[in-house]
Order: structure tokens, then C-alpha cells, then sequence
């Protein structure tokens, strides 16, 4: 059961990166090149590390080094996956900084109402309605600002959304890598 939620995993997070080619000028090419880029790429670092693997023991602090810094790009990544779905509008510098802030926040807010679900029994309905919450924010953002810069408000709702499910497969991975005790 571990090794399919392992696969089911490992698909997620090439389908979270291949994402990111539907900021591109052309989605459907910018799509599926990402998706054969990085397949290609965590394909030939399996192999290699599969090849090169010797029956020596691995020190457990440089796993939990990697996982650590694993975490940290990942975090980054969804960091910034605002900016990159929104970099073909052509926002100004101060806007991007918020955006980044905004981003920021959301993830601190997410954090927040997942402890409130899981460590706290008596503020599990609290730690729904924070997500809630947050799931409305980019539908406010994109109809308010996004819409003047978009033809329709579709296009300003779909790419808000999009930049939310990156930043959400991005940090919730980076933060699972980042806290994980193995």
C-alpha cells in the first residue's frame, strides 16, 4: 500500500512541474514538454542512483539533509509558481512582491487551519473554515485584479486557480519533505 501511495505521489508532483508549462505561450506544447522533461530527468537520476547503488549503509543525517533541502526548493517553487503563471500579463515589480507576500501568507494561513484540523479536536470545524476562506481568496483576487489585465474573467479565474493548486502540491510537499523524520 505504501509503494502506491509512493507512485500516486511521484505522478502528483511530475504533473505539478509538466503544470508549469501552461504558463507558456503555447499550454498544450509547454504541458507535455515539461511532463517529458522532468519525467526524463527523475527517470535518469532513479537509473543512476539504481546503478551506482551499493549494500553500504547510508548515514541517516545525509537523508534527512536531503529531505530538507528537497522540502526547501520545493517551497520555493510553490513560492514563486504565482509569479511564473502570471509573468505573461507583465506585472510590475511592486505587484509580483505582493503577490510573493500574498502567497506567503496563504501558505502560513494553510498551515495554521491543518494543525487546527489535526492537533486541535475542538477547532477542527475553525480549521475548515480557514480553508475555506482561502480557497476564496484568488476568486476575489482574480475578479477584482486580475480581470483588467485577461479578456474574461475565466481566463483571470483559471489562471488564479492554477497559480493555488501549484503553490498547494508545491508547499504541502515541500513541507512534508521538510518535517519528515526518516
Amino acid at each position: 500500500m505504501k509503494k502506491i501511495f509512493s507512485i500516486i505521489g511521484w505522478v502528483i508532483l511530475l504533473l505539478a512541474f509538466a503544470a508549469l508549462g501552461l504558463s507558456s505561450d503555447d499550454p498544450t506544447f509547454g504541458f507535455f514538454f515539461y511532463l517529458a522533461f522532468f519525467t526524463a530527468t527523475f527517470a535518469l537520476v532513479y537509473l543512476y542512483i539504481k546503478k551506482h547503488h551499493r549494500k553500504t549503509e547510508i548515514d541517516p543525517k545525509k537523508i534527512v539533509l536531503i529531505h530538507k533541502i528537497s522540502g526547501i526548493v520545493l517551497l520555493l517553487v510553490g513560492l514563486f509558481s504565482p509569479i511564473i503563471a502570471l509573468r505573461k500579463i507583465g506585472l510590475p515589480i511592486l505587484q509580483n512582491i505582493l503577490i510573493f507576500l500574498a502567497t506567503l501568507v496563504l501558505i502560513g494561513l494553510g498551515v495554521l487551519a491543518i494543525n487546527l484540523i489535526n492537533n486541535i479536536k475542538q477547532k477542527k470545524i475553525l480549521g475548515y473554515v480557514l480553508l475555506i476562506f482561502i480557497a476564496a481568496i484568488p476568486a476575489v483576487f482574480a475578479i477584482t485584479f486580475l480581470s483588467n489585465y485577461f479578456p474574461n474573467a475565466y481566463n483571470a479565474l483559471g489562471t488564479s486557480y492554477w497559480a493555488i493548486v501549484s503553490v498547494s502540491v508545491f508547499a504541502w510537499w515541500g513541507f512534508t519533505l521538510y518535517f519528515k523524520k526518516d
